[in-house]
């Protein structure tokens, strides 16, 4: 073998290796995206369930029973949470959720921090915080995780409507 077909060996065989450094640098990118997809879903399924949880229960403690006609029946901003007798499964009405977190530990793929924030809004901004009472509410959930670089927000406007 003489010294041109050496470089040719050289040369072809240095395109072979960055053909395959730029074919592993492109697998981990995608399986990274691929893992960051789906934590994202997850995250999303999580914080949904927490949102359909708070939805299903009354929409202040005053309305688990009865229906209410006057704002000031209903609880006042700066109590929103759950009272002190009150645990996860006790929950009755949607502002317990208020300062409400949870850690979930027994995924196999992540693990994840929940925590709820429970505001009354104005209709006209929702994403403002009403320091009233309003027939409106909003629940924001934040699902965070050491495994996860974005944090996910999500939130729900739940209404009382009494019609007679």
């Amino acid at each position: 073998m003489n010294t041109g077909q050496s470089l040719f060996s050289i040369g072809a065989l240095l395109l072979l290796s960055l053909t395959v450094l730029r074919v592993n640098n492109n697998i981990l990118i995608t399986d990274s995206v691929l893992q960051d997809s789906k934590l994202g879903v997850l995250a999303i399924s999580l914080a949904t369930s927490m949102i359909e949880e708070a939805n299903k229960k009354a929409f202040d403690a005053v309305t688990a029973d009865d229906a209410v006609a006057n704002l000031s029946s209903l609880t006042s901003p700066g109590s929103l949470g759950p009272g002190s007798w009150e645990t996860p499964d006790t929950f009755n009405d949607f502002d317990d959720y208020n300062g409400y977190t949870k850690q979930i530990t027994n995924l196999p793929s992540a693990e994840f921090n929940i925590s709820c924030v429970v505001n009354y809004i104005y209709p006209n901004n929702p994403d403002g915080t009403a320091l009233e009472r309003t027939w409106n509410k909003k629940i924001t959930v934040t699902v965070t995780s050491p495994s996860m670089g974005d944090t996910l927000n999500l939130s729900s406007v739940y209404s009382y409507w009494h019609f007679r």
